[in-house]
């Protein structure tokens, strides 16, 4: 009979202990304030010259991981959004085939004809370099971003950002939501039953969208 009894009485207070951890988070959340990236280094004015930039094909260290599947057309359209200068994509296999790579990282060491053959090629004042250095498609999902815009006349960063972006972070799940809230955004999870906070892909779009509002003006 005892043995019984037991499940009765032990699964109300698991049930108790769970809504009480919901609780505590949702508080947290509601109390925090929404993320802004601060790991960065902006110019305070691009140049007048400066209006084309070459995005290089986002870097990581797994060339077969899947945030590379989508990772450069999420960047380049979200810096399309953003207005201050035209993004041109340069894709992997100009890379392959004038730099004997198809990726190359903003730390790397650059070829010797790299900014020539950018300047030749796209008619571009500047390069901008995306590195995904952590990525984790699962919940609570993460990305790691380092990006660095370089001016080709110069040689020198106008803009520098590394963050890693966390939707444990209770910051973060605030900025997500209210991103969630946009009209193209709300539409597209609604069609695919999905979230800014569960989706691979929406929450690399949340991130792109996030970080390049920090991008100097004009």
């Amino acid at each position: 009979m005892i043995h019984r009894l037991f499940p009765k009485i032990i699964i109300p207070i698991v049930v108790i202990a769970s809504s009480c951890n919901k609780f505590e988070q949702e508080k947290i959340v509601a109390e925090a304030e929404p993320y802004r990236p601060s790991n960065l280094y902006p110019v305070e004015r691009l140049p007048t010259y400066f209006n084309r930039v070459a995005v290089m094909p986002c870097f990581h260290i797994d060339p077969s991981s899947d945030v590379l599947n989508f990772g450069d057309e999420v960047f380049l359209k979200e810096l399309s959004k953003v207005g201050i200068f035209e993004p041109i994509s340069v894709s992997k296999k100009f890379c392959s085939d004038s730099f004997g790579k198809e990726l190359i990282s903003s730390s790397d060491a650059l070829p010797d004809n790299f900014l020539k053959v950018l300047i030749e090629n796209f008619g571009a004042n500047g390069v901008l370099f995306i590195d995904l250095h952590s990525y984790k498609p699962y919940r609570p999902l993460s990305i790691g971003v380092r990006a660095k815009l370089v001016d080709l006349k110069s040689g020198e960063f106008v803009w520098a950002i590394d963050e890693t972006v966390d939707t444990g972070d209770a910051s973060v799940m605030v900025s997500a939501n209210l991103y969630q809230r946009g009209k193209y955004v709300q539409a597209l999870s609604q069609k695919t039953s999905t979230s800014v906070l569960q989706s691979p892909r929406l929450f690399t779009k949340f991130v792109a969208h996030t970080l390049f509002t920090t991008l100097p003006n004009r």
